[in-house]
């Protein structure tokens, strides 16, 4: 039956007809929705949102060691996260089949830079990258299986326009689940453990002690001779004898709409690449070029073969580009004049916090009374852009608090720079660095919003958000058994009160936590019980009410006339804007 699958829904159904029983994750767009999807229409799969990557991939590589297959999914940046568990997995024996899903951005969203194919590269591992979702079915299937055969975890790349992109699949709607087992090792062991601890292993004929020498290396090796030749996995299409391209992703589509006629080896398999094939197109062809989003990987590695690579067409690749349309690929190969222009009339719009954020009023103190901060890159962190500015460093994930620390030990506590983090990072990896400031006796105030869930990522739970379960954590109580005596918990929307309690706490001596609780108006959508409404005659137009931030607050015209409005489509009645009023103009209003 065929159905219309994005790439991520492709991967979530090709790890139920794997056998897959572990699927982690920790969400990210563009990859979220593979979990989300697995948690809804899959099942007989165990599936969680674990605290940070690093942990989902470490739950996995223990399913694995079981012989259970299992799927970790991250976002480009959450490799970061998990390279430390990516370095042992790829050097230790793999029992159930271990595939990472990993989405690069590559520019299109957020200017991420960061290319998982190093990552893969570094580790030693194959990386598969489908083209299209039917693409992504076969190689999520395929990738367990490699998995098992070379005993290797494999990376499927996935990019935003795969990932987003639907098309149609052909699906076994009768399909019966069942949970593949594959053990072939009894114990598992990380490959700098054994070189550090004990010498020539290899020369070793004690099946006690040969048992722990895992020959990455040369498993790596096999699958490179397996593939070198291999257009199952890397389809060679031989026509134009002129030019020739290697591509992979969904560029391979942007050649095909755009030049049908052209030789071109489409590579699902872009670690380790397969040098037969290549070496086949590059002497068919008389002019070849390499077309990859992201950075100049693929083409670097061609290169370093002594192949080829034409330069008469200027491919920009990272920093000044990283990924190609259909627009730019006709530009370069068919008409010389024509350029890719961007699409006219579209405004320039910075984010903002919903309306009623708890955000809003962090922002609202630190820029009242001046107070220095960072934060890291949840809700919080659109405070740092201009028509915000509340605060002067935002870094990753989970970052603020270390950083806060470093500030003040640098300043002699002079400056009192403090640290904003949600309950997402403070639980992803933000802990840790609570627990550094209790360590080394630090002087450092954190304000965590505790809004229930991961916001920006579509509402996640987070490991405080479940209150009904007796497993569930408390903010509070974990920062006390930390160590940190100076916990409070505020309220936002009891401003004054909010006020008074976080400049007090800011005031006071030795590290201090204030927990900003109020849950996420998007995932929980709490009953609106009144709005603000613009007195226009009291109104001075002094715009001090835009200062807040609010989305709901906006500037119309009236017969030419400028005047301050308050939409009440996305006003919830906060109230933050009729505090922030010099002249008593906005009214609060009960809805009957």
């Amino acid at each position: 039956m065929n159905k219309i699958f994005t790439a991520n829904d492709a991967v979530a159904r090709g790890a139920f007809e794997s056998g897959v029983k572990v699927a982690t994750g920790y969400p990210g767009t563009p990859s979220t929705s593979i979990i989300d999807d697995i948690m809804r229409d899959y099942k007989d799969i165990y599936c969680e949102w674990s605290v940070n990557e690093k942990v989902a991939l470490e739950v996995a590589m223990g399913a694995s060691f079981s012989g259970a297959r299992s799927l970790a999914v991250m976002k480009t940046v959450g490799l970061n996260v998990a390279h430390d568990a990516l370095i042992s997995a790829a050097q230790s024996q793999i029992n159930g089949g271990l595939v990472i899903v990993v989405a690069d951005d590559v520019g299109r969203i957020t200017d991420d830079y960061n290319d998982c194919r190093y990552y893969g590269r570094s580790a030693g591992v194959p990386i598969l990258e489908p083209s299209d979702s039917l693409d992504a079915l076969k190689l999520t299937k395929l990738a367990f299986k490699l998995s098992e055969l070379y005993s290797l975890p494999v990376i499927i790349r996935l990019t935003t326009v795969t990932c987003k992109t639907s098309s149609l699949v052909n699906i076994d709607e009768n399909y019966q689940y069942s949970a593949s087992k594959n053990l072939k090792f009894i114990s598992s062991c990380y490959a700098v453990l054994t070189t550090t601890t004990i010498m020539g292993m290899k020369n070793s004929d004690n099946p006690k002690v040969t048992r722990f020498n895992n020959d990455f290396v040369h498993s790596m090796d096999r699958l490179r001779d397996n593939l070198s030749n291999n257009s199952n996995i890397n389809p060679l299409e031989l026509k134009d004898k002129k030019i020739g391209f290697i591509t992979s992703g969904a560029s391979y589509l942007y050649l095909k709409e755009t030049l049908p006629d052209a030789s071109i080896l489409k590579l699902g398999a872009i670690h380790p690449l397969p040098i037969g094939l290549i070496k086949k197109i590059s002497t068919y062809v008389d002019k070849l070029y390499v077309i990859e989003d992201g950075q100049s990987v693929i083409e670097k590695e061609i290169r370093s073969m002594g192949i080829n690579i034409a330069k008469d067409v200027d491919l920009k690749k990272f920093p000044d580009f990283t990924f190609f349309t259909p627009e730019i690929i006709k530009s370069k190969f068919l008409v010389n004049d024509i350029v890719a222009q961007p699409l006219q009339d579209i405004p320039f719009r910075l984010p903002m916090n919903c309306a009623g954020c708890s955000h809003l009023f962090v922002y609202y103190i630190l820029k009242k009374y001046h107070i220095k901060a960072t934060t890291d890159v949840t809700c919080g962190g659109l405070g740092i852009f201009p028509h915000i500015n509340a605060f002067t460093n935002a870094k990753h994930m989970g970052s603020s608090i270390g950083i806060a620390h470093g500030f003040n030990c640098a300043n002699d506590d002079k400056e009192n720079y403090i640290a904003v983090i949600g309950d997402g990072g403070f639980w992803a990896t933000g802990i840790n660095g609570l627990i550094n400031l209790t360590f080394n006796k630090s002087n450092t105030k954190v304000i965590i919003v505790d809004n229930q869930c991961i916001a920006m990522t579509g509402g996640q739970d987070v490991p405080s958000s479940r209150p009904e379960y007796s497993s569930s954590l408390d903010i509070k109580e974990t920062c006390h058994a930390l160590g940190i005596q100076d916990v409070i918990e505020v309220d936002p929307y009891k401003i004054d009160d909010f006020e008074k309690d976080v400049i007090s706490s800011l005031n006071r001596d030795g590290n201090g936590v204030i927990i900003v609780k109020k849950e996420c108006l998007v995932k929980f959508k709490p009953e609106v019980k009144g709005q603000c409404t613009i007195d226009n005659e009291a109104c001075l137009k002094c715009k001090a009410c835009l200062q807040i931030s609010c989305p709901a607050l906006e500037i119309l015209k009236d017969n030419g006339e400028e005047k301050i409005h308050i939409d009440s489509g996305l006003c919830v009645g906060c109230k933050l804007c009729q505090t922030n009023c010099k002249n008593g103009a906005i009214n609060y209003e009960a809805i009957q």
